[in-house]
Formats: C-alpha cells, structure tokens, sequence
C-alpha cells in the first residue's frame, strides 16, 4: 500500500485523528504549499518583476537578466509549491522511497528552469562588444558567433548538473566523451578544416551576414554563417549551401561593397546605317545616359567598338546608382526600352546575323 492507514495519525494540540480523517487531514495541509506557491509565482508575475524592470539598473545585464529569468523562476516557483505540498503527504509501503525521487525531480525541474533562463539571455553576448569600435559592434557574423557559443556553453552546463543530480558519473563520461571526440576529429578532418575556415571568415570579415556576395557561379545574399558552412539565398529564392574551405578557397566577389554596378553591352546597327545617322545615334544615347536618374552621368559614353561579321558594333556603357541585384535588374530594363526609343526615334535599325550569296553569272 502506498499509505499505510494502520499507523497514520495526525495530531494538531488537543485534536488527534487517525485513519481516513489523518490521511485527509494531511491532504488538507498539503494544499497549503501548493497554494502559496502559486501565489509566489502570481506575486512575481504581477509585482516584483514589472517593479525591477521600471528601475534603472547600473549595471546594463542586469535588465536582460530579469526579463530572461522572469518566467524560469515563476515556474520554478510554482515547482517548489508543488514539491512541498507531495512530499508533506505520507508517503510508504511500497512508495517509501517516493520523496527521494521526488528530490531529485524537483531539483533537475529547477536546474532546467534556471538553464533555460540563461538559455534567453543570449543578448548579454552583445555587452561583450560594447567597449569595441561601431566596426565591430556591427557585426552581425560575430555576434550570431558569440550567440551560438553562449547557447551551446549553457546547454551543456545545464546538462551536465542535471547529470550530476541523477547521480550520473560525469567524470567517467566526460573522459568518455573526450575518447569518443579525439576519435571523431582524426576521422572527420573536413569538418575541422571547415571549421577553421568559418573562423578564418569570421575573423577576415570578407562579407557579413545580409551581404550580397558572388562565389564562383552563386550569387546571392548571405544569410548564415556557422561552424561548417555559409548559407547564400539566390535571387530565385533557391538556398545554397557552400562549405567554409570551398570559400576560404574560391574568389570572392563581396558586391555590397561597392557603391554602383556597370551597365554596359554591344550595340550592333546595321551596316547601311550612314555615317551623320550613326553619330547622332552615339550622341543621343549618351545625353540619355546621362540624365538618366539610374546611371552617374559622367560615366555615360557610346563609342564605336569595331565591325562584325553582320554589324556595326557600339559599346554602351555607364554606371548605374545600386549595389543590389534586383533594383539593378529593373534599372536594366528601363534603360533598353529608353534604347530602343532612341533607336526609333534616330530611324537606326538593330543588326541580327545575315549571310550574303553572290552567284556568279
């Protein structure tokens, strides 16, 4: 029997009770506990904590604790209500070594509260950059770096006390797992070499987070960088994965960095395009070019590049005013419909590939 009725008395001044009445007697009482604790966790609900948050702190992680801390220990608050109030019961027979279990739960139950509490105050990895320059606070690549290294310290601290209160041997598992690990790096030598290289791109800075890069034939932007890889969206919406090392080895065309992208190609008019026809051409497209409000009007230009097999080839060239792909694309398109209005309005005709045959009489 888990209560044993036989023996169970209960008895408070001139009152004793024994049998059914004790045992009810001592449910009674244990919802008392159970009541203050979840009146402890409304009281920090309500009051305590929104009066910490509205004062000002000297210390800036203290802010980022609370509110980090608040929920893990309302729950841990009423855990310990809970724990009271089942371990006043009269507990035997053949749960005798029920309070014990109960124990040891209620405390992994805190330990998990508290971990999951340092777990959301991730934030306190930015205070760490705050003495540094706007360069480096700005950093989003450090920052998700510093984030992730934080979370990963405090699950495994939280992991390895809640080891330590089920009585598990951490000592025995952590040489264990340095065995297993030791093992694991002399047969994974790609991951550790992409794990270098990820720290080589962290600390070199060749693009950031939200930059829009070009390695090799992907184009897009970043957005992720961990451990093993580097995670670029295309335009197309596609996510390609690429490894540190294949970065670490590739030229890397960081395109957020410059302030403008070239707008150029080959013009081909046809070859009985006069001379006057052909030179009021190159002038129209450039005073287009260059009042264009996409393009940097000094460096608008038209020339004559050569004579191919079927045309008269012009080079238009300019910068335009974007760094981005897609606002490049769409200023791309208003340009060659202006081109083609020019070319309509000068009564030019585009050259496509023709071939001549010339029969001998």
């Amino acid at each position: 029997m888990i209560f044993s009725l036989k023996t169970l008395s209960f008895e408070l001044g001139p009152l004793l009770l024994e049998g059914w009445a004790a045992l009810g007697a001592r449910f009674i009482l244990a919802l008392i506990p159970l009541a203050l604790g979840f009146a402890a966790r409304f009281w920090l609900h309500k009051t305590l904590f929104p009066r910490l948050l509205e004062r000002s702190w000297r210390f800036s992680a203290t802010p980022t604790l609370l509110r980090s801390l608040e929920k893990p220990i309302e729950q841990a608050a009423s855990y310990t209500g809970l724990y009271l109030a089942l371990h006043s019961l009269p507990w035997g027979g053949i749960a005798a070594g029920l309070p014990r279990v109960l124990t040891i739960i209620y405390q992994i139950s805190v330990i998990f509260c508290i971990g999951e509490g340092f777990y959301h105050a991730s934030e306190l990895t930015g205070l760490l950059l705050a003495s540094c320059g706007e360069e480096v606070r700005n950093n989003r690549t450090l920052k998700a770096l510093l984030d992730k290294i934080y979370k990963v310290v405090v699950v495994v601290l939280t992991g390895a006390s809640i080891a330590q209160t089920s009585g598990l041997p951490i000592g025995s598992v952590v040489a264990s797992a340095g065995l297993v690990g030791l093992t694991i790096s002399l047969a994974a030598q790609d991951v550790a070499k992409n794990f270098f290289s990820g720290v080589v791109i962290i600390l070199d800075r060749p693009f950031s987070v939200g930059d829009w890069i070009k390695v090799g034939d992907v184009e897009g932007e970043v957005v992720d960088i961990n451990f093993r890889s580097t995670k670029v969206r295309a335009m197309d919406k596609s996510l390609y994965i690429l490894t540190n090392s294949t970065i670490s080895s590739a030229t890397i065309n960081n395109i957020t960095l410059r302030d403008r992208r070239l707008y150029r190609f080959t013009l081909g008019v046809t070859y009985d395009t006069t001379r006057p026809k052909l030179e009021q051409l190159m002038a129209d497209l450039t005073e287009m070019l260059r009042q264009s409000p996409h393009t940097y009007a000094d460096t608008a230009f038209v020339k004559l590049a050569g004579f191919g097999d079927s045309s008269i080839n012009l080079m238009v060239s300019a910068y335009v005013r974007t760094n981005r792909y897609d606002t490049y694309m769409q200023m791309q398109n208003d340009l060659n419909l202006s081109v083609m209005d020019v070319m309509q309005k000068d009564g030019v005709e585009f050259a496509f590939p023709s071939t001549t045959v010339y029969l001998a009489k």
